[in-house]
């Protein structure tokens, strides 16, 4: 197969198509009411990977009633219903490294950071930057697709630091890649309005008004009837519909005898840094999420009152202030908001497929590159951590034989998703992978293995610094008083705490999940159990078997190479009590055995006796 020869259209004059586009997808019928098995052809499948930034799990099933009784608004029903409800949902998923450019390195690579090397989010071990220069930047899902003959697009944000002066002018189209379109400086400015895009190597826009950063805010919005009928007649040029209508363009311009694999990376929820607190919703869903409540209260660890089993970091937080409570709850509800544009993306590119008549032999994969943390054990903005509203996240799969509405409990990680799709495309990576191919759960969700997950983070001060807080000043760096606690001489906190960046391993395997720090703390959840992670059971001794366990396996993984990373672990062991109930009952058989011998030997003499 061979990349068609197409004439690009520039990305200004394509803004018009998005009405038109959005319009025929309303009115289409998306998908039939069946299993999609046996309904792909012999071309190979083409794939859609749907990531978002900073997207927690909550995120994807929040539900809001304006008043007690009025129905429910969903936060992202087009993403429910057209790709979990006609697909998988992996209800295990992991991401092992919570930070966004080493997490998306893993996903395009299929491997740990600790392979990958690209460890944070800034020069020169991280970020675009560390990326051009190692392996992964030639070595990936776009290179060994477009060696297989697929059609390769690349829509959103890619890498921290792309565009990023001096280390990167944002020229550059990395390997692999048919057809490029990335934002520059996504990570700097977290700009709706106002970015510049890298179009196939050739610098465009802005596309709208970025406003003055100094008063935080934009200096002009879309209409209202962005993007399907703006009343004023301007172009629409909020990013997320901008994103949605190149993605469902250059799917159109692919040649049908041509599979193509499109990765469309949203910059939203992230915030913005403008007022309010989070990220900027398109105008049509302002306030739509007005009065939400935080995802979770006190008895699932918002504010958490007895951290005694947490690390000192944590234990050294104090209470969330009434304003921070008031601030992050307006962050979640505009994170609610932004992720309505992205859901009416949903639906318009599986409109596009069916229309296109590709829908049935195309894979659809949505996920998120890392969580977000609202409060939860005291801890406000940025993730990094290995706590479950920073790890476990969305990935749902929709596509050829997967059965609709089906789940599974196996665990599963971004490591994970570029060997699923390489064996779904029929293609082979030139470097070794970790992480393993999800088809066999695709095709039986009740198999399970124990193949555990390692969590790894390799987090520098300048990666994280003010990356979710919410500045009062005016400009991006956090206040004071929300920076991160540090141990031992650094400053403390005054209030609650940003995720700070600390280093840890962690491993997570059956129910449990196991992380242990640089200054020896350790922690220990029953994630079946203890869901919210409030009870740690790293010093009950009863679970001190379990804790030993896992500490050997994390060892035995946090240097793993390709297929040594894919090996199962031993079977866990018992708990303490379980061990001596076991011991009990054994004993007790043997006793039972021995009466019934004896009860023979009797029955037996008195029968040579007669």
């Amino acid at each position: 197969m061979h990349r068609s020869s197409e004439t690009r259209l520039p990305i200004s004059a394509r803004l018009p198509i998005m009405a038109g586009l959005l319009a025929l997808a309303c009115a289409l019928a998306l998908v039939s009411g069946r299993t999609e098995a046996g309904a792909a052809t012999e071309t190979a499948p083409s794939f859609v990977v749907i990531q978002t930034d900073d997207q927690t799990l909550d995120g994807l099933y929040a539900t809001f009633s304006a008043f007690e009784g009025a129905a429910k608004t969903r936060a992202m029903p087009n993403t429910f219903d057209l790709i979990a409800k006609r697909g998988m949902t992996f209800n295990r998923y992991y991401v092992p490294y919570p930070l966004c450019c080493p997490s998306r390195v893993s996903l395009l690579t299929g491997r740990y950071a600790h392979n990958h090397n690209v460890r944070g989010n800034v020069p020169p071990n991280g970020g675009y930057t560390g990326f051009s220069f190692r392996g992964a930047n030639s070595h990936n899902l776009a290179t060994w697709l477009q060696a297989d003959g697929y059609r390769t697009i690349h829509i959103g944000k890619f890498l921290n630091g792309y565009g990023d002066e001096p280390f990167d002018n944002g020229m550059t189209v990395p390997p692999g890649w048919n057809e490029w379109y990335s934002v520059l400086k996504a990570d700097t400015n977290h700009y709706f309005y106002g970015y510049t895009l890298n179009v196939n190597g050739e610098l465009q826009g802005p596309f709208g008004d970025p406003g003055s950063w100094e008063t935080r805010e934009y200096g002009v919005r879309d209409d209202v009837g962005c993007p399907f009928a703006p009343l004023n007649g301007l172009p629409c040029y909020y990013i997320t519909d901008n994103f949605t209508s190149i993605a469902t363009a250059e799917m159109a311009a692919t040649s049908p005898e041509q599979p193509f694999y499109l990765q469309l990376d949203y910059t939203a929820p992230h915030g913005d840094f403008r007022r309010p607190a989070g990220p900027e919703a398109a105008p049509r869903h302002n306030a739509w999420f007005h009065g939400a409540r935080l995802p979770h209260d006190r008895s699932e660890g918002f504010d958490e009152g007895n951290v005694n089993d947490k690390p000192r970091f944590i234990r050294e937080a104090f209470h969330l202030t009434p304003n921070e409570k008031r601030t992050y709850r307006v962050y979640y509800q505009k994170q609610l908001e932004s992720l309505r544009a992205i859901d009416d993306g949903v639906k318009l590119i599986i409109g596009t497929l069916a229309q296109m008549g590709r829908l049935q032999n195309t894979y659809v994969l949505f996920t998120s590159d890392n969580g977000f943390f609202f409060g939860e054990h005291r801890l406000l903005g940025g993730k990094f951590l290995a706590y479950e509203p920073a790890t476990h996240l969305p990935l749902l799969i929709r596509g050829p034989g997967i059965e609709h509405g089906s789940s599974t409990g196996e665990l599963a990680a971004n490591i994970d998703i570029a060997p699923t799709i390489l064996q779904l495309a029929g293609a082979e990576a030139d470097k070794s992978i970790d992480g393993r191919s999800l088809v066999p759960f695709l095709e039986d969700p009740e198999l399970r293995t124990r193949r555990p997950i390692l969590f790894e983070s390799f987090v520098q001060t300048s990666d994280v610094e003010a990356n979710g807080g919410i500045s009062t000043s005016g400009s991006a760096t956090a206040s004071a008083a929300l920076r991160p606690a540090v141990s031992g001489g650094g400053p403390k906190a005054t209030a609650s705490l940003l995720a700070p960046p600390k280093d840890y391993e962690g491993i997570r395997l059956g129910p449990y999940k196991y992380i242990a720090w640089p200054t020896g703390e350790k922690e220990l959840y029953n994630i079946n159990r203890d869901p919210y992670e409030l009870n740690s059971l790293h010093k009950v001794p009863n679970f001190f078997p379990i804790r030993n366990f896992l500490h050997r396996q994390m060892r035995r993984f946090e240097n793993c190479v390709g297929k040594a990373c894919q090996e199962v672990t031993p079977k866990l062991p018992l708990t303490r009590k379980e061990a001596q109930r076991l011991r009990a009952k054994k004993q007790k058989e043997i006793r039972e055995r021995e009466r019934e011998r004896e009860k023979e030997r009797r029955e037996k003499e008195r029968g040579q006796k007669r």
